[in-house]
Formats: structure tokens, sequence, C-alpha cells
């Protein structure tokens, strides 16, 4: 336990070392952070939209973000959360601008026309890994239709894999405030994923 304490506590330390060497004009220094949280940013962002482009215009202003404001980051709490916080943000913002279509049986989910009957068929014709890629598209359109509240715990806890306190520092709540808000996103997702939900293709 103390292990990770003191890991968290350097990966903070060389965060601000970082930013306060960026403020001091060293553009070196805020490439290194890029280069250490664009993995992070890019899947959280995945979470939400499965376009690629959408997704490198999102981390594009993710981080013109960071850049401009850098000044005004008070420490209070990890770069990481404040990255998430701002990551969050910039992902609800472009989703204003995007229509999310209700669920449908019969709506196509991919590029290859499936729909999702076609999914469920018992039919083993079709690779696990193209399966795979559906189910995920269905769960990411799932979670886009979710409250945002609601979304955003289920795609820090449950796809991102955040503790609960780490994740209610990201949305600024207490973590009982957190729980509940996981927990009823959890059930409304499982009622928009009931009919892949009951063959036993989700585990939620």
């Amino acid at each position: 336990m103390s292990n990770i304490v003191e890991s968290k506590a350097q990966t903070m330390g060389e965060d601000r070392q970082l930013l306060q060497e960026f403020l001091g004009g060293n553009q070196q220094a805020f490439a290194e952070l890029v280069k250490k949280y664009k993995d992070m940013v890019f899947k959280t962002i995945y979470s939400f939209f499965t376009d690629t482009d959408e997704a490198d215009d999102i981390a594009q202003e993710v981080f013109l973000k960071v850049y401009f404001s850098a000044a005004s980051f008070k420490h209070k709490s990890a770069f990481s959360t404040w990255l998430y916080r701002i990551t969050a943000n910039e992902c609800y913002n472009a989703l204003k601008h995007k229509k999310v279509k209700p669920i449908s049986l019969d709506e196509p989910v991919g590029d290859n026309g499936l729909t999702f009957k076609d999914i469920l068929k018992d039919d083993n014709s079709s690779e696990d890994i193209v399966l795979k890629k559906e189910l995920q598209k269905i769960v990411q359109q799932a979670i886009r239709s979710l409250p945002r509240k609601y979304a955003l715990a289920v795609f820090l806890i449950d796809l991102n894999n955040l503790t609960y306190q780490e994740a209610a520092a990201v949305m600024d709540i207490s973590v009982n405030k957190l729980k509940v808000w996981l927990h009823r996103g959890r059930n409304r997702l499982k009622e928009k994923l009931v009919p892949v939900y009951a063959t036993g293709g989700l585990k939620i």
C-alpha cells in the first residue's frame, strides 16, 4: 500500500515539475505530458466515440485546453484527474452536436451492415473478433444515450478502471453519490442492452 502511495506521490511530483517547466517556457515539457497521457485521453474518448478522425479532433481540443489553461491548474488534485475532467467535458461538448439514435434491433451497427438481430442469431459463421467489435459499438452507443452523470460514472469506473475515489475526484462529487449514479447508470445500461444481455454475450 505504501508503495502505491509513494508511486502516486512521485507521479504527481513529476507532473508538477513538468508543468512548472512548461509554464517557464519549456515546450518540450508539455510534449512529455502529452506523450505520458495521450493513451489515457484516447481510451477515455473511445468510450464514447468509435470514429478515429472524431477521436483525434477531440484529443486535439483536450490538449489545446490543457496548453492554454495550464496556468489555472492549482494542483488541488492530481494532474491526471484534472485531465480526465477536461477530456470528459470535451466529449460531452462533442456529443451536444452529435445526434444519438435510439437503439433498435433492426438498425445496422457496423460498416458490414449487420443489425442487432444478425448479431444475436445463433450463427457461428461470424468470427468472434467481429462480434466483439459489434458488441463494443452497441455498448458505446448505449452509454452515449445515458444522462451525462450516469454515463460518466460508468465509463470512468467500468471502462477506464478508476477507483471510486479517483472517479469521484474527477466528477467533483462524494464517493457515496458516485456509487448511486454508477448503480443507476448500470441499471439503465442493462435495460438498453436487454436483447444482448439476455444472450449472455455481455457481462455488466
